[in-house]
């Protein structure tokens, strides 16, 4: 934990008030003294208990004044002091009363806060100075609080109580010193009355503190948690102004070499780094570029490899263009096996028809595929299309002479057409294809000399449909 300034030159201080007894306890007085401070007490609690202060003020004056400091092992006369006087100074209307209660009060904090070094006031089941030093840290820090939010007190006094808190109870804190503290600190900052590295100093030890109770207060992390937020928010005001390149890099470089393959560490510290406009050429930005690129390649094939695998079908058009084209349509397999909606089915046979056709010149599987894609998704005319392409182009090689091949060009045409009168997306397409290929049609001489007008034929090769012939 840095160290942060806790003496402050020139510091404001509230008047003191001289209060009887010091850290007296009845413990000290004669037995009917202790009996009558110990009844005065359990009688002005009662009050308290009911936030009663009025009613409580003057059973607990007598107590105080008998015992301030009770049986020495509760701090109760000096609380209930501050809680009192707060509600006079809260109900007051006259300045100088308002004063005078404000200043009683600080005073009982400042009393139970040396009464507790003194060890005059004992802690049960603790004596160890941390102990001691716990409770000083804590009661420091709502003394902070009151003097912030309560009576609006000068920020030298409020700065003050909170480095002290910090200096007693270092982590162990209340959540309550962020706000005031990070209040005063961008204030100060913007008078000129603190400088940068004050500034940053306040800052890293309340997130210090604020990051340990996150991780280890289970009762109160949450708190801590949004306390923290609201505090870095104030902060955020004068961000740009205290931060620099250097600070930052030598705030996290350790922890990046602590963890040099914690990916998590690694892209915080990179991301800080650059958000900060440190210079991307420097040697610990290379070093950090470096390896974020490898882990984000790796991190990213990983959920790519995750991501195909609940979607093969963005496996099998990856394959695809990677010329893997039997992979691919297993991969279509995949994605038809895990599909429940029909039309994407349909999509996923017509892919792996044109993959069998295109790209591995399996014409009768092809066709096959083709005809599960048109069954699959109603109204689609691209797999007659795919179909009416493979016979066209098998035309060439499909027969002995002109009048054969002619049949197997017929067969596309059907194909074609049949596209068209369920697809007005390829109407147009398919009347096209119909033109420029019904030229190839058997020959009308040969027509007439066979006497096959309206006659049917067998398409030979792979095709083996039945066609009709016509003029």
């Amino acid at each position: 934990m840095k160290k942060i300034m806790l003496l402050i030159s020139g510091v404001f201080l509230l008047g003191t008030v001289e209060l009887p007894g010091q850290c007296t306890t009845w413990n000290t007085l004669d037995p009917a003294q202790k009996e009558e401070a110990e009844n005065l007490h359990v009688t002005y609690r009662d009050f308290i208990k009911r936030e009663d202060y009025d009613g409580a003020f003057a059973q607990w004056q007598k107590a105080f004044d008998l015992a301030p400091a009770a049986d020495g092992l509760r701090d109760d006369h000096y609380v209930d002091g501050v809680a009192i006087y707060k509600h006079k100074f809260q109900q007051a209307t006259d300045d100088a009363k308002k004063k005078e209660f404000m200043e009683k009060a600080v005073a009982l904090y400042d009393q139970a806060i040396q009464c507790y070094l003194d060890k005059a006031i004992q802690i049960p089941n603790c004596n160890e100075q941390a102990c001691i030093n716990r409770t000083v840290g804590l009661l420091y820090g709502q003394k902070a609080y009151d003097l912030f939010y309560t009576f609006n007190s000068p920020y030298s006094a409020t700065r003050e109580a909170l480095d002290n808190a910090i200096k007693y109870a270092g982590k162990d804190n209340l959540y309550t010193i962020f706000m005031p503290y990070a209040t005063i600190a961008v204030y100060e900052f913007q008078k000129g009355r603190m400088q940068k590295e004050e500034v940053r100093d306040v800052y890293d030890i309340l997130n210090e503190i604020a990051d340990f109770n996150v991780e280890n207060n289970q009762d109160y992390g949450e708190y801590f948690q949004q306390a923290k937020d609201a505090m870095n928010g104030k902060f955020a005001e004068i961000e740009s102004e205290i931060f620099d390149c250097a600070y930052f890099k030598q705030k996290l470089e350790p922890e990046y070499r602590a963890n040099p393959e914690n990916l998590d560490v690694l892209k915080y510290v990179y991301n800080k780094l650059t958000q900060e406009g440190c210079d991307k050429e420097d040697p610990f930005l290379v070093e950090l570029s470096a390896r974020y690129e490898k882990f984000a390649a790796e991190e990213n094939a990983r959920r790519m490899a995750e991501f195909e695998e609940a979607n093969p079908s963005f496996a099998a058009k990856r394959l695809y263009d990677e010329g893997n084209y039997s992979e691919a349509i297993n991969k279509y397999r995949e994605a038809i096996d895990q599909e429940t909606d029909d039309t994407k089915k349909g999509e996923y046979w017509f892919a792996i028809a044109s993959i069998q056709f295109r790209k591995m010149d399996q014409l009768s599987t092809a066709r096959e595929s083709a005809y599960k894609a048109a069954r699959l998704k109603e109204n689609w005319g691209r797999p007659y299309m795919l179909i009416g392409e493979m016979y066209a182009q098998s035309s060439r090689n499909c027969g002995d002479d002109a009048f054969e091949r002619g049949l197997a060009v017929i067969a596309a045409i059907n194909k074609w057409s049949q596209a068209r009168s369920v697809d007005p997306d390829v109407s147009d397409e398919a009347s096209d294809l119909i033109s420029r290929y019904s030229k190839y049609k058997p020959p009308k001489e040969d027509i007439f000399q066979r006497g096959a007008d309206g006659k049917s034929y067998k398409v030979g090769c792979w095709i083996g449909e039945t066609v009709t012939v016509s003029l």
